[in-house]
């Protein structure tokens, strides 16, 4: 004869205890699959956001004479009376030109070619031209310069003094060429993982030309009460020691340049 088991109620609550812990473990390891799912499905999405098309819009610019010589004498001579209003009048309304004083170029390199950035920028440059289209990169094209003593870094002793001495330039000089530093575009081409566009150009700088290689991006167009907007950003790096013999014992070879480039165009 079998034997007949006799559930108590002490045994018939470890079953329940057992059913309920095995429950709760089941009921984990569902929300740990959905979890697991869901941030799957998210990080596909954020990989597909991030590998989809890149979008162009068609915007074009020609800007023959970006920065009149008449109008950058008159900034400079502003700096001391602060007649800026005279510098703009000199823009025919209608034209696209560079709005200097909102516009920058900055640089930077690490000190002692170890330490934390040294950074400065140029108060004075000017653009000769600017040609953008936004769906044609070989139609990119621009002829920019700097004024090596409008150099800034907020530390007088080094603007007044060990700076000009290594640009080999001086406060007095304004158009002399030992005073520039250029840069001329020589061919564009798209980024391809970036609305961004690629720019090869001639740099010379302290009587050396050699290539360099740009970002150039286009943040857009905005339209205000009196004026139209357009904006860029670029940045270059170059070798300034061992490609254009710079003399400086307390930079980097490699300097990064910035540029923020605001046009208005007064209506």
């Amino acid at each position: 004869m079998k034997e007949i088991k006799v559930l108590t109620k002490k045994t018939i609550m470890k079953k329940k205890d057992s059913i309920s812990k095995l429950a709760k473990l089941s009921g984990v390891f569902l929300i740990c699959v959905g979890m697991s799912i869901l941030f799957s499905s998210c990080e596909k999405k954020n990989n597909d956001d991030q590998n989809g098309p890149i979008v162009r819009g068609t915007d074009s610019y020609d800007i023959a004479d970006a920065s009149p010589q008449a109008y950058v004498d008159a900034l400079i001579v502003a700096t001391s009376n602060g007649e800026i209003g005279v510098a703009y009048s000199l823009i025919p309304k209608g034209n696209w030109y560079l709005d200097i004083p909102h516009s920058a170029v900055n640089w930077k390199t690490a000190y002692m070619g170890y330490g934390s950035f040294l950074t400065g920028k140029f108060s004075w440059f000017a653009l000769k031209n600017f040609y953008f289209d936004e769906k044609d990169p070989s139609k990119i094209a621009f002829e920019a310069k700097v004024y090596l003593n409008s150099v800034v870094t907020s530390q007088p002793l080094r603007d007044d003094g060990c700076l000009l001495t290594t640009y080999k330039t001086n406060a007095s000089y304004q158009e002399e060429t030992a005073n520039l530093a250029t840069i001329k575009s020589t061919s564009a081409s798209y980024h391809t993982d970036d609305a961004g566009y690629t720019v090869l150009a001639d740099l010379t700088f302290l009587g050396v030309t050699r290539k360099v290689t740009m970002d150039l991006y286009y943040v857009g167009k905005q339209t205000f009460t009196t004026y139209d907007l357009i904006s860029f950003d670029a940045e270059f790096p170059f070798n300034a020691i061992s490609d254009f013999g710079l003399s400086a014992t307390t930079v980097a070879d490699l300097v990064t340049v910035n540029l923020n480039l605001n046009f208005k165009k007064s209506k």
